[in-house]
């Protein structure tokens, strides 16, 4: 089939197969962790204060992780900090298990995950470009890990839901945690050879400001990553508040919070086919925006309703939505940013994307706090439409400088 043409490489197998029981178990994880919070604090603040903690910990090192993904072997990179996740994964469900996890324990730890995901992100998204040999798919390779990670995000959220009840966080943790010891040994099937080509070596604060430079000054670059920014900040953490929804507003529990979770999946796992199934990034930059807007009148539909299907069909929206934006634009950058810079056009990328996600996360749980779910999901939703406005001015501007730094690639390469 056309959306796994990119499998054809025997390492992106690999790699995709070690993605796919990280996702799964990640997101296993992601629900657990939200509703133990939820059920040990009660608060949706702390929630709030949980998610900015652990995507401010992966914004900080994801600075300075593209240049390290840049300059050494990726794969060596990828391997340290998977064992390092695995070993956090074991501890978490141990404490869990043996109840003794409290609220300052399980801030710590996701402290730690975090930190080594902002190491790792920049090195995996570049990777994909490694393994792929005819780059012609890359798009496609792009679009089928957003598809893993979607689908891991429909079946993760569920699986939770239906095991908390029955078996209770800590034993989640642990099928995540044998998760990720299955990721280490998967990815040492991987044959990778770093490209011949080396870059003169470099001070590391020089090679940090490079990417700085180059990542500000070229405007289209800039624009994407302070576009999908925004949109992250005003609109995206609303995930952080859904065990808020769940619980009161339709007075439910993990397995109701389980399908709003797998709803967002179902809809991302669409969005991903969608972009997927393209050939080329011509028209990515006009899809971005079609996705803005779906995602921002998704979202404002989820802050009305008091109707479960209703809900859950919203929330299908907003995860179609935003996987197009950010396939979209993960796929534009991966295609105009120079070899020797990518890792830290993507780090810059990463990094912006992970803070607006801590700040917007820690936001949304004071406003949900203050205000109230609807309301706060209301005024995310007229945040995304007013992007997708000042992103359809800029279009123009942004079409013309992007194909031209294609055309430029494509020359060179």
């Amino acid at each position: 089939m056309l959306i796994f043409k990119s499998l054809s490489s025997a390492n992106y197998r690999y790699f995709f197969t070690g993605q796919a029981f990280s996702n799964l178990g990640n997101m296993m994880k992601q629900v657990a962790v939200g509703w133990l919070v939820y059920r040990l604090t009660g608060s949706a603040l702390l929630l709030g204060l949980v998610s900015f903690s652990r995507e401010i910990s992966a914004f900080l090192f994801s600075t300075v992780a593209g240049v390290l993904a840049d300059r050494y072997n990726k794969h060596r990179l990828l391997m340290v900090c998977q064992s390092i996740i695995a070993l956090n994964a074991i501890v978490l469900a141990i404490l869990t298990i043996s109840d003794n996890i409290n609220f300052q324990t399980l801030l710590v730890l996701e402290i730690v995950f975090g930190l080594v995901s902002g190491m790792e992100m920049p090195s995996r998204h570049a990777f994909v470009n490694d393994l792929v040999e005819n780059k012609s798919y890359l798009t496609n390779a792009i679009a089928l890990n957003s598809s893993l990670f979607n689908t891991a995000r429909i079946v993760g959220p569920a699986l939770a839901g239906i095991l908390i009840p029955i078996i209770g966080e800590g034993y989640c943790f642990l099928l995540y945690a044998g998760a990720s010891v299955a990721v280490v040994v998967i990815f040492t099937f991987i044959r990778y050879q770093p490209s011949g080509k080396r870059n003169p070596v470099k001070n590391f604060r020089k090679e940090f400001r490079e990417g700085a430079v180059f990542a500000v000054k070229t405007k289209h670059i800039r624009f994407l990553i302070l576009f999908v920014a925004g949109v992250t900040l005003i609109g995206v953490s609303y995930m952080v508040i859904l065990p808020v929804v769940a619980a009161e507003v339709f007075l439910g529990d993990a397995v109701i919070f389980g399908y709003m979770t797998s709803a967002v999946g179902i809809g991302s796992l669409l969005g991903a086919f969608f972009v997927g199934a393209r050939n080329n990034v011509v028209g990515l930059d006009k899809l971005i925006l079609l996705g803005t807007i779906t995602f921002g009148l998704g979202l404002a539909v989820f802050s009305f309703s008091t109707i479960l299907w209703v809900s859950l069909l919203a929330l299908v929206t907003t995860g179609l939505g935003r996987v197009i934006i950010f396939t979209g634009s993960n796929t534009l950058l991966q295609t105009i940013a120079p070899e020797e810079k990518r890792g830290r056009v993507l780090s810059f990328y990463i990094m912006m994307f992970m803070g607006a996600l801590s700040l917007g996360s820690f936001i949304i749980g004071l406003l949900t706090d203050w205000i109230g779910a609807p309301r706060t999901l209301l005024f995310g939703s007229m945040g995304v439409l007013l992007m997708g406005l000042y992103y359809a001015r800029s279009l123009p501007l942004l079409r013309r400088r992007t194909y031209r730094a294609i055309k430029k690639s494509e020359t060179l390469s």
